[in-house]
């Protein structure tokens, strides 16, 4: 009889382990490359284009356009800036940390946005013809995040926008400093970037509630499109009281939130092949095919010391 029942103990933990080890979550989300990008600096956004994807740096002096086979790239530097310089001084970097495209009046633009977390110069947003990459402008829209500010009822020191995307036609940005949501239609928004007192567009907004590693919550640094209801977002979590200086990294998830619903659908943490969580503060992310039931990213982290790291993953769609 004790032999039966300790039969019974052993083959019901072998299926118990056996079922966990099917939902780990590494199997839901899979670095299927990694590499260093040495003369790309601090990449905190990521957009692709077709076969190429478009990366901007919170201290690069230029955009990048970046092979997504062989991971060649070249330069386009910004207006006003030394074309040999290759990052800005902490001081005046315009601290763009997210970009999306934008297609008005029969152009696509990247659009990137800096992180409004200091005035003068990271409140301003930069506007990059992709068919003609001279016709660029950096523009201040320093009364634009101050009335954003005022509407979401969130002060300069909970202010941080690390993350844009489109979802119909609405473009879409969030707030790291409160993981808040914000969006407003594109359209309205580049009359309002272009044309002298064109009015501030409508905007809805809400919270997001994300996930935690050791009790702290993570924030939102990147998010794409999987459609118009579904975002992919990247957020990470640093071992830190105030969320505004940098701490070690614990984490970064990767994870789909649905706007309809407001609240995370599955959220993953980035694990080496190892299984052990990758301690990097991943900064943007972006799709670059889907088939069915599985998603291929690209997704960068910035390095901090000049350089960057890329991953490519795959995601198993729940």
């Amino acid at each position: 009889m004790h032999m039966k029942i300790y039969l019974y103990i052993i083959t019901l933990i072998t299926f118990l382990t056996g079922s966990c080890r099917e939902n780990h979550p590494t199997e839901m989300l899979i670095i299927e490359e990694e590499k260093l990008l040495d003369s790309i600096p601090s990449a905190s956004g990521i957009v692709t284009d077709g076969d190429s994807a478009w990366v901007v740096g919170d201290d690069a002096t230029g955009v990048y356009r970046l092979n997504l086979t062989s991971y060649e790239h070249r330069k386009i530097p910004l207006e006003g800036f030394a074309a040999q310089q290759y990052r800005l001084p902490k001081p005046v970097k315009h601290d763009f940390e997210c970009a999306n495209l934008v297609s008005w009046n029969n152009k696509q633009y990247l659009v990137a946005f800096g992180s409004g977390s200091m005035a003068p110069f990271r409140d301003s947003v930069l506007l990059f013809n992709t068919a003609d990459t001279s016709d660029q402008q950096i523009i201040s829209i320093e009364p634009f995040y101050k009335t954003l500010q005022q509407l979401t009822s969130a002060d300069s020191t909970q202010w941080n926008i690390e993350g844009s995307t489109m979802a119909g036609d609405s473009l879409l940005l969030c707030n790291r400093g409160n993981n808040t949501i914000i969006s407003f239609k594109a359209d309205s928004f580049m009359h309002y970037l272009l044309f002298a007192g064109a009015p501030v567009p409508a905007i809805d907004f809400h919270r997001a509630t994300l996930p935690q590693i050791e009790g702290k919550e993570a924030r939102l640094s990147g998010i794409c499109t999987l459609n118009d209801n579904l975002l992919l977002f990247s957020a990470s979590v640093e071992d830190t009281p105030n969320w505004v200086k940098d701490g070690p990294i614990l984490g970064s998830f990767i994870g789909i939130y649905s706007l309809k619903q407001k609240k995370v659908l599955a959220s993953h943490l980035l694990r080496n092949k190892q299984g052990a969580i990758a301690k990097e503060k991943v900064e943007s992310i972006d799709i670059v095919s889907k088939q069915a039931g599985t998603v291929t990213c690209i997704a960068v982290a910035d390095n901090d010391n000049g350089t960057s790291r890329l991953f490519r993953l795959k995601l198993i769609l729940p």
